[in-house]
Protein backbone atom coordinates (compact mmCIF):
# COMPACT_ATOMS: atom_id res chain seq x y z
CA UNK A 1 0.00 0.00 0.00
CA UNK A 2 1.80 3.64 -1.10
CA UNK A 3 1.78 5.93 2.07
CA UNK A 4 -0.40 9.43 1.36
CA UNK A 5 1.73 12.13 0.87
CA UNK A 6 1.99 14.46 3.85
CA UNK A 7 0.86 18.34 3.63
CA UNK A 8 4.65 19.40 3.86
CA UNK A 9 5.58 16.76 0.62
CA UNK A 10 3.17 18.46 -0.91
CA UNK A 11 3.40 22.03 -0.75
CA UNK A 12 7.16 21.53 -1.34
CA UNK A 13 6.19 20.10 -4.85
CA UNK A 14 3.77 22.79 -5.43
CA UNK A 15 6.56 25.26 -4.75
CA UNK A 16 8.61 23.17 -7.11
CA UNK A 17 6.23 22.84 -9.75
CA UNK A 18 5.49 26.75 -9.10
CA UNK A 19 9.73 27.19 -10.00
CA UNK A 20 8.85 25.02 -13.57
CA UNK A 21 5.82 28.08 -14.15
CA UNK A 22 8.27 31.03 -13.79
CA UNK A 23 10.84 29.56 -15.72
CA UNK A 24 8.12 29.41 -18.60
CA UNK A 25 6.84 32.84 -17.76
CA UNK A 26 10.71 33.84 -17.98
CA UNK A 27 11.55 33.47 -21.20
CA UNK A 28 9.06 35.30 -22.56
CA UNK A 29 7.82 35.29 -25.63
CA UNK A 30 9.23 31.53 -26.50
CA UNK A 31 7.19 30.43 -22.79
CA UNK A 32 4.01 32.34 -24.43
CA UNK A 33 5.05 30.11 -27.85
CA UNK A 34 5.72 26.70 -26.07
CA UNK A 35 2.52 26.34 -23.76
CA UNK A 36 0.38 28.59 -25.74
CA UNK A 37 -2.13 31.82 -24.47
CA UNK A 38 -3.71 29.36 -21.76
CA UNK A 39 -1.06 27.33 -20.53
CA UNK A 40 0.82 31.32 -19.90
CA UNK A 41 -2.24 31.82 -17.28
CA UNK A 42 -3.66 29.20 -16.54
CA UNK A 43 -0.45 27.09 -15.30
CA UNK A 44 0.18 29.72 -13.04
CA UNK A 45 -2.93 29.35 -11.38
CA UNK A 46 -3.36 26.38 -11.15
CA UNK A 47 0.03 25.95 -8.82
CA UNK A 48 -0.81 28.87 -7.25
CA UNK A 49 -3.62 29.21 -4.75
CA UNK A 50 -3.77 32.33 -3.69
CA UNK A 51 -4.81 32.32 0.17
CA UNK A 52 -2.57 29.44 1.27
CA UNK A 53 0.30 31.88 -0.66
CA UNK A 54 -1.16 35.07 1.05
CA UNK A 55 -1.74 33.43 4.44
CA UNK A 56 1.97 32.03 4.44
CA UNK A 57 2.68 29.15 2.54
CA UNK A 58 5.23 27.42 4.98
CA UNK A 59 7.45 26.09 2.41
CA UNK A 60 7.70 29.83 0.69
CA UNK A 61 10.17 32.37 1.85
CA UNK A 62 8.32 35.76 2.58
CA UNK A 63 10.60 37.00 -0.07
CA UNK A 64 9.48 34.41 -2.46
CA UNK A 65 5.68 34.50 -1.71
CA UNK A 66 5.68 38.27 -1.97
CA UNK A 67 7.24 38.23 -5.39
CA UNK A 68 4.62 35.27 -6.82
CA UNK A 69 1.88 37.29 -6.00
CA UNK A 70 3.47 40.68 -7.72
CA UNK A 71 3.92 37.84 -10.90
CA UNK A 72 0.11 36.74 -10.49
CA UNK A 73 -0.62 40.37 -9.78
CA UNK A 74 0.90 41.39 -12.77
CA UNK A 75 -0.86 38.60 -14.92
CA UNK A 76 -4.33 39.50 -13.80
CA UNK A 77 -3.51 43.31 -15.07
CA UNK A 78 -2.80 41.39 -18.68
CA UNK A 79 -5.76 39.81 -18.34
CA UNK A 80 -8.20 42.84 -17.67
CA UNK A 81 -5.83 45.20 -20.28
CA UNK A 82 -6.59 42.34 -22.89
CA UNK A 83 -9.55 40.51 -22.05
CA UNK A 84 -9.88 38.41 -25.51
CA UNK A 85 -6.81 38.27 -27.63
CA UNK A 86 -5.01 35.63 -29.64
CA UNK A 87 -1.48 34.45 -28.49
CA UNK A 88 -0.06 36.53 -31.52
CA UNK A 89 -2.16 39.81 -29.97
CA UNK A 90 -0.55 38.61 -26.58
CA UNK A 91 2.96 38.56 -27.60
CA UNK A 92 2.75 41.81 -29.50
CA UNK A 93 1.37 43.51 -26.89
CA UNK A 94 4.80 42.92 -24.75
CA UNK A 95 3.24 41.86 -21.62
CA UNK A 96 5.41 39.06 -21.79
CA UNK A 97 8.58 41.18 -21.93
CA UNK A 98 6.69 43.02 -18.92
CA UNK A 99 6.22 39.90 -17.03
CA UNK A 100 9.40 37.62 -17.96
CA UNK A 101 11.94 40.17 -15.71
CA UNK A 102 10.09 39.88 -12.67
CA UNK A 103 9.96 36.24 -13.07
CA UNK A 104 13.95 36.05 -13.66
CA UNK A 105 14.11 37.44 -10.51
CA UNK A 106 11.81 35.03 -8.66
CA UNK A 107 13.56 32.06 -9.83
CA UNK A 108 16.89 33.33 -8.69
CA UNK A 109 15.08 34.51 -5.60
CA UNK A 110 13.74 30.47 -5.45
CA UNK A 111 16.79 29.03 -6.39
CA UNK A 112 19.22 30.63 -3.72
CA UNK A 113 17.09 28.32 -1.23
CA UNK A 114 16.99 25.07 -4.09
CA UNK A 115 14.36 23.12 -5.05
CA UNK A 116 12.92 21.16 -2.19
CA UNK A 117 12.65 17.03 -2.39
CA UNK A 118 9.62 15.36 -4.09
CA UNK A 119 10.05 12.49 -2.05
CA UNK A 120 10.29 13.36 1.64
CA UNK A 121 10.10 15.98 3.69
CA UNK A 122 12.26 18.55 4.36
CA UNK A 123 12.49 22.00 6.32
CA UNK A 124 14.45 23.62 3.74
CA UNK A 125 15.83 22.51 0.04
CA UNK A 126 18.55 19.69 1.13
CA UNK A 127 17.86 19.37 4.87
CA UNK A 128 15.77 16.72 5.15
CA UNK A 129 12.96 17.28 8.29
CA UNK A 130 13.38 15.04 11.25
CA UNK A 131 10.20 14.74 13.44
CA UNK A 132 11.10 15.37 16.92
CA UNK A 133 11.05 12.04 19.16
CA UNK A 134 7.29 12.17 21.43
Amino acid sequence: MTKEPSARLIEQRLRNRIYEILEILADCDAGVNLVGINGYFNLFDDFLHRPSIESGMSVLSKDERAIVLEIAHLLEEACVAMPDFTKAEFVESGWPRQIAPKATVARMLFLQRGLFSEEFDEAEPGQRFVPSAS
